[in-house]
């Protein structure tokens, strides 16, 4: 094994270049979300303007459905080829995809064809996405000794990417006007994802491949099947992944999303206020990304784990105070995004851990693309649902179940590892 001092070090490059993918993702997410009223009326024309924004709403789906296709899948190239390859590609595709929505006519000047390369593209940005978390959260884990703090270079991209997103499209609104921006104005939006993209692809081609990857292939004569090896030999720890990242991913859309959109579409506050506080949910998430990251390298990963899905659960149950007034609505949200960050940095490495080096990046990827695919992808349409037959608190209280469930997995996994090693 080499001496410490030749592993290479986390430059700055490789650290602009590592963030550019999770920025992308979520800057693509918030703007794809928000922007859909735009998108329905370009690309999806109807007479009723809900009908053109439910069919955005379906291809937005359809990103997450095919998630866990791209976790396969780079996961697969990651574990075999390279994290750098799968890092290339991932980001590649990702900027493609979102860039091309500001391109592409209209339905009145393509006809059919502007909606099946919408639906295409969503595809493909939902099979690279697919890979990217998990790729990016490898890399990183098998690039330096710092495993916990090093992961706040990518799990900081989130609150970045959502926070770039909000802010071009308040500085684009002001300053073109509501016309504007509903003829043409929105497509600057995506088109600016292509600068992110050049500048990640320049650092990203200079890669230096993982240390330990390197290290565990030179000891190995044929890396084994990396997604047999996770759903036969690691079948907990995989199941543990699907369910902490989905409850997580549960309590993220619910903070940033769904409880204050709820609380537009009841008058409490308006689109301005909203998009601001979702500014508001990004800075503080921020800081919870770098203080757990800091944190949870001394006083360990699970502490955080279990502060930031209590904080969520509060967050989660707070609609029954929050819409009182929009102070606690953004002091519910403030607490969603600090609690947020908290545990996304401390989940990257207890994941990273979960699984062997040579199964790491498929392990990490399938985990949290299945977890957000079929546990995070379907929350807000069970949360609205029960709110529609039960009331106000039922969404909240779905989510709560949810982040206690992960709570009770996360102990089960550890108390199960505790009882291995005694054995």
């Amino acid at each position: 094994m080499k001496e410490i001092n030749e592993r290479p070090k986390l430059s700055p490059g490789i650290a602009v270049g590592v963030m550019t993918g999770t920025i992308l993702e979520w800057y693509d997410v918030f703007l794809f979300a928000i922007g859909g009223v735009y998108v329905g009326k370009a690309f999806f024309p109807s007479h009723d303007p809900l009908v053109a924004l439910l069919a955005v709403y379906v291809t937005y789906a359809i990103t997450f459905a095919v998630r866990p296709l791209g976790a396969i899948l780079f996961g697969y190239i990651g574990d075999k080829r390279g994290r750098k390859e799968a890092l290339f590609w991932t980001l590649f595709l990702a900027g493609l995809s979102t860039s091309l929505i500001g391109a592409i006519p209209t339905y009145a000047s393509w006809g059919i064809w502007a909606p099946i390369t919408v639906v295409v593209l969503r595809i493909l940005m939902g099979l690279s996405i697919g890979g990217e978390w998990g790729a990016a959260t490898s890399y990183i884990y098998d690039m330096t000794k710092r495993k916990v703090v090093a992961q706040i270079i990518v799990q900081s991209g989130v609150p970045v990417g959502v926070m770039l997103a909000a802010g071009i499209l308040l500085i684009l609104q002001s300053t073109l006007g509501g016309n504007t921006m509903a003829a043409w104005g929105w497509r600057i939006a995506f088109l600016i994802s292509l600068i992110l993209v050049l500048i990640g692809l320049l650092f990203r081609i200079r890669f230096p491949e993982a240390f330990e990857y390197e290290e565990a292939k030179k000891e190995t004569k044929e890396i084994p099947d990396p997604l047999k090896t996770v759903v036969a030999r690691y079948p907990l720890q995989t199941f543990t992944g699907v369910m902490l990242t989905g409850a997580v991913g549960a309590g993220f859309i619910y903070s940033w999303t769904t409880l204050p959109a709820t609380a537009m579409a009841k008058g409490i506050i308006s689109s301005g206020v909203y998009i601001k506080i979702v500014m508001l949910f990004g800075i503080a998430e921020l800081i919870g990304v770098i203080l757990g990251g800091f944190l949870s390298e001394k006083y360990g990963n699970r502490t955080f784990i279990y502060l930031g899905l209590l904080g969520l659960t509060l967050t989660a149950l707070s609609a029954a105070i929050a819409f009182n007034s929009p102070a606690l609505l953004v002091s519910a949200v403030a607490l969603g995004g600090f609690s947020h960050g908290l545990v996304y940095t401390s989940q990257a490495s207890y994941l990273s851990a979960l699984f062997p080096t040579l199964a790491r990046t498929t392990g990490i990827s399938f985990s949290y693309q299945v977890g957000n695919g079929f546990v995070t992808g379907t929350t807000p349409m069970i949360s609205t649902y029960l709110v529609k037959i039960i009331g106000s608190m039922a969404g909240g209280v779905y989510v709560a179940i949810l982040l206690a469930i992960a709570m009770i997995v996360v102990t089960f996994e550890y108390s199960k590892r505790l009882l291995q090693l005694k054995d």
